[in-house]
Formats: structure tokens, C-alpha cells, sequence
């Protein structure tokens, strides 16, 4: 009789990776989805274990665990908060995302108590996924300024905006020479931004080129673009502009940026400080043929800047606690 043959110990196949341009929107839908379900247990479970979240100017943390402890806090704090995505941009392992927030105050958060105020803001995201469509690292920005002077009821605070129920704009990377190109004349602008020269970094937009930061209505025009860019520019005339992460993707250039500088001299209602300061800056900008800027629209937290000055906005302090009432007076005897 013959043998048997041998039993075949060879390991089965790994299952496939997952197509992250599949999975990359539906995974950005469920976060939306579970944000606005206030399910932070859910929203972590498209991160990894380890997965870092950098939310500049406002901490970070390195588990997933700790990411959905973070969301439980937040939605105690605004219990009614909502979001929707306004545009999103992915290419490769790469999705950058536009949202827009609001809730109302009507729990604590930190050391600011609740006001009962409506606040919100536009925000951008960095989410950059693994293999396995897994988010592993997110970059945050948005300014968390604005939403502690809403929260205040603050004179100037920016209007909380209203929640968009339409489906977000899409962009996909095509991966083209041209993409790569787009990338390195957005990484290039940072050159002249480096030079603190205003009439220099004007002249990078088209005659009717505009832009917009944290949201705000767009400066547009050489004249209103002077005028929106010479303040930071005398407040830190040796700014410098670092490029860390920079995409073309699909007609727009989108770079991850690091502002440095010495705050020589006063930005709006903060008075110089003499002291330096790094802060992260996201510019989404597109551009005309002839490679002017058409359009940037920047974020970053002002209170990533005024905790390095020295000049972070203190919470209010607490109303006194009205006087206990006097005992009453004991009834005569007879």
C-alpha cells in the first residue's frame, strides 16, 4: 500500500489588505456618524490601539482609549454637538477632512464652567491610515479662541456657524506628475512667507486672489490681503514658515506647516510678549494656471500661540456665593 501524502502544513493566505481608497470614505462617514450619535466608543474603533491624535493647542493622546475618554468629556460639555464634513481630500493613505461643529455649553469643560452659550467652529483634519485602514496618526486644527469667546458671549466673537446638511465636496488624488508639482509650489510659498516681507507674500496672490483663516470672511484683493497680512507679519518680523507634510491633490495644494517666531509686537488686542513661539498651520490653497494663489484657506489655534506668549484668556472667576440667611430671630417669650 502507498503512503498517504504528507499533510499540507503551509499557513493559509493572509486575508487581502483593504483598498484604502474603498475604505477611506466610509470610514470618514462612520466618524461623522458617531460623532453625531455621541458614541466615542464606536467613533475610536476606526483608530489603532496606539493611534496619536495631536489636537494643537488643546493636548493629545496616544490610545484609543484615551481618544474616546476625550470624546466622552467633550460630549458632556456640549451634549447637543453636531458636525458635517464641507470637504474632504484623500490620496493614498492620506484623507484630509473640513467639518464644521457646533453645540451649546451646558456642562463644563476643564476649567471652564458652563455658560449655557452656543458655540462652534470649522476645523481640519489630518488622518493618515495603515494597511489595514486604520486611522494611526490624526492632526487637528482649529481655534479654540473663538469657541472660548462664544462660550463667554464675548463682543467680536465669530457667529456659530450652521451645520451644512449636504454631502461634502470630494476630492481623490490622482498620483500625477502634476499633483507632485502642485506640492512643491505649495511647500515653496513658505519661502516667501519666510522673507516677512507683506508686499512679497501679496504678490503670490492673483489680483482678485483671497484668503481665509479659521473660517472667517475671506480678505480679497491686494488691498484687504495687505491689510489681513501686515499684523502678524509686525508682530513677528522673523517669522518663519517650515513645511512638514505637503499633497497636491486633484487641483489643490495642502501643507502641513510650522510657524516660528518672536512676538515683537502687539497682534490685535495682545500686546507683545518678547517671547517665541511654534505653532502648527494647515494652508489649503489653489492655485490660477499661471501659479498665483486663487484661494487659501488656513488653520491653526490662536491658543496654541497665546499659551507660549504668556497671554492664554484665564476662565472667568467664579460669581460669589450668595450670603447664607440670617437665622431668625427667636420668638419672644411670655
Amino acid at each position: 500500500a502507498t503512503a498517504p501524502p504528507p499533510a499540507d502544513t503551509t499557513p493559509p493566505a493572509p486575508p487581502p489588505k483593504p483598498v484604502l481608497a474603498d475604505v477611506i470614505p466610509v470610514t470618514l462617514k462612520s466618524i461623522g456618524d458617531a460623532f453625531n450619535a455621541h458614541d466615542g466608543g464606536k467613533m475610536s474603533q476606526v483608530f489603532t490601539d496606539d493611534a496619536a491624535v495631536y489636537t494643537y493647542g488643546g493636548g493629545e493622546t496616544h490610545s484609543k482609549g484615551d481618544l474616546a475618554t476625550g470624546l466622552s468629556q467633550l460630549f458632556a460639555a456640549f451634549p447637543d454637538a453636531k458636525s458635517a464634513a464641507t470637504r474632504v481630500w484623500i490620496k493614498g493613505n492620506i484623507a484630509i477632512s473640513e467639518i464644521v461643529w457646533s453645540g451649546t455649553m451646558t456642562g463644563d469643560m476643564g476649567p471652564f464652567k458652563a455658560t449655557g452659550k452656543a458655540v462652534g467652529a470649522p476645523r481640519a483634519h489630518v488622518m493618515m491610515f495603515n494597511d489595514d485602514g486604520l486611522i494611526k496618526e490624526m492632526h487637528e486644527y482649529g481655534d479654540d479662541l473663538t469657541t472660548m469667546m462664544q462660550a463667554q458671549g464675548q463682543k467680536g466673537a465669530a457667529p456659530v456657524p450652521t451645520i451644512p446638511t449636504n454631502p461634502p465636496e470630494v476630492h481623490i488624488g490622482k498620483g500625477t506628475p502634476d499633483e507632485d508639482k502642485l506640492a512643491t509650489w505649495g511647500k515653496g510659498l513658505d519661502d516667501v512667507w519666510s522673507k516677512a516681507d507683506p508686499k512679497a507674500v501679496v504678490a503670490l496672490f492673483a489680483p482678485d486672489g483671497d484668503m481665509s483663516n479659521m473660517g472667517a470672511p475671506a480678505a480679497k484683493g491686494s488691498k484687504a490681503l495687505e491689510k489681513e497680512i501686515v499684523p502678524y507679519l509686525k508682530a513677528f518680523p522673523d517669522a518663519k514658515f517650515t513645511p512638514t507634510n505637503a499633497w497636491g491633490i486633484d487641483g489643490f495644494a495642502i501643507v502641513e506647516h510650522m510657524f516660528s517666531g518672536t512676538h515683537k509686537g502687539a497682534l490685535g488686542p495682545f500686546p507683545a510678549s518678547k517671547k517665541s513661539v511654534n505653532v502648527h498651520v494647515i494652508d489649503i490653497w489653489q492655485p490660477t494656471a499661471d501659479g498665483k494663489v486663487q484661494h487659501d484657506w488656513g488653520y491653526f489655534n490662536m491658543v496654541e500661540m497665546l499659551a507660549q506668549t504668556g497671554q492664554l484668556p484665564k476662565p472667568p472667576a467664579p460669581k460669589p456665593a450668595a450670603p447664607a440667611p440670617k437665622p431668625a430671630a427667636p420668638a419672644p417669650k411670655h
